[in-house]
Formats: structure tokens, C-alpha cells, sequence
């Protein structure tokens, strides 16, 4: 579950930086007077960050808490 958790991030965060591209092209080019591309790179960009901390670092951590209950077990069992 983590690594497709971290696949799923990565396909977020590769279209984030595309489509953000384009539309500072797109600002730069057809409206270079009014600067708008900033508002949804802030919105998409606090999206991505929380994709981030309660996707993949939440699971990190709880695969981790898993890991050490499973060795704490397998060490007391011996």
C-alpha cells in the first residue's frame, strides 16, 4: 500500500509542475498585465502538501509503528 500510495503522489505531483507550466505560459502570453497563474499554483499546491502529509508520511509512519510490533513479537517469541 505505501509504494502505491507514493506512485499515486508522484502522478499528482508530475501534473501539478505540467499544468502549472502551462498556465504560466498561458498568463505570461495572453495576459502578461494581470498576474493570475500565483492562485491556483497556492490552491493546487496546498492540495499536493496535504496529499503528501496525510498520504505518504502517515503511512510511513504506520508501516513503521507495524514493523516494530511485528520484530518486538518475533523477538519476545524466541
Amino acid at each position: 500500500m505505501s509504494e502505491e500510495e507514493k506512485r499515486d503522489f508522484s502522478v499528482h505531483l508530475v501534473a501539478y509542475v505540467i499544468v502549472n507550466a502551462m498556465l504560466i505560459a498561458i498568463n505570461f502570453i495572453y495576459s502578461p498585465d494581470d498576474i493570475w497563474f500565483f492562485y491556483p499554483l497556492i490552491g493546487w499546491g496546498i492540495g499536493i502538501s496535504m496529499h503528501y502529509l496525510f498520504g505518504v508520511r502517515w503511512i510511513q509512519k504506520e508501516l513503521k509503528g507495524r514493523e516494530a510490533k511485528a520484530e518486538y513479537r518475533a523477538r519476545g517469541k524466541k
